[in-house]
């Protein structure tokens, strides 16, 4: 009986058109895990944390952490749709590399007074993208101060505004 539920079997996925496809779209889900434990990494050494799948899935949000010498040590992922910029391209560079002459020198001026304050920030400014195109772009930053009190970090939740 076994055998002949096999050939029933064989005979029913044979008449099917299904063309199987080798795995490889388990990188999708081990990049999302690096970018979270990425994340991760940093805000252990924050005194206040925040919750990355609130920021970046609920809000529709970007993630841009710099140092304290406002250096890019993590970008998310989904800048690339915001801006045309990889992660990798980014890190190591300042915020500025968004800006350009149509970029306010008003809203140069509040960030850079409040970053020099250690001070949160909203402001909404004129970025370009990788191709030289402008976008409005909505930036939220917040210090990021270590156990002592120490800044060590700038988190900017971003997004394209409306």
């Amino acid at each position: 009986m076994t055998e002949q539920y096999e050939i029933a079997l064989a005979k029913y996925y044979n008449k099917l058109r299904i063309v199987p496809l080798p795995l490889v779209s388990w990188d999708i889900f081990a990049s999302h895990d690096l970018e979270i434990n990425s994340y991760n990494a940093f805000q252990n050494h924050w005194k206040d944390k925040e919750d990355f799948s609130k920021i970046v899935y609920q809000a529709k949000r970007e993630i841009i952490i710099t140092n304290a010498h406002q250096e890019i040590v993590f970008a998310t992922q989904g800048i690339y749709e915001m801006n045309g910029y990889h992660p990798f391209e980014v890190i190591g560079k300042s915020p500025k590399i968004f800006q350009g002459k149509l970029t306010t020198q008003e809203s140069r001026n509040t960030i850079r007074s409040a970053i020099k304050s250690q001070l949160p920030f909203k402001e909404i400014v004129i970025n370009y993208k990788k191709d030289g195109s402008t976008y409005l772009c909505e930036i939220e930053a917040y210090p990021k101060f270590n156990q002592k009190g120490e800044l060590i970090n700038y988190i900017a939740f971003e997004r394209i505004a409306s």
